[in-house]
């Protein structure tokens, strides 16, 4: 996973989406949404605005539990989790890419 800069404009707002809230006493799935929330840009004003079964909720959620998250500063975190989203969309449109080739007969 290649780690985005602080000064990243995602970063910077969801350090922000954290910052009012001891966000360390969070559940995993809380921090996630926050997350979520902040850097959906037709998002609906806080974590309420994301559906319960958003696939991103979990894939952040798996990170955050194999992870000693709580010993990072906001930024470190926000890092952290932009990565994550940017791994994982760049996976998702990977697996289209290929799923298109086979429903296109493409290699055979």
């Amino acid at each position: 996973m290649r780690l985005v800069a602080g000064d990243d404009a995602r970063v910077v707002v969801v350090t922000e989406a954290l910052a009012p809230y001891a966000w360390r006493t969070l559940t995993p799935e809380s921090v996630g949404r926050r997350v979520l929330a902040a850097v959906d840009s037709h998002r609906i004003d806080g974590a309420e605005g994301i559906a319960r079964h958003d696939e991103r909720i979990a894939v952040l959620t798996d990170f955050l539990d194999g992870c000693p998250w709580r010993s990072l500063s906001a930024v470190g975190l926000s890092r952290r989790l932009v990565s994550v989203l940017d791994a994982w969309r760049e996976e998702s449109q990977w697996l289209e890419i290929q799923l298109n080739w086979c429903r296109d007969g493409v290699g055979d």
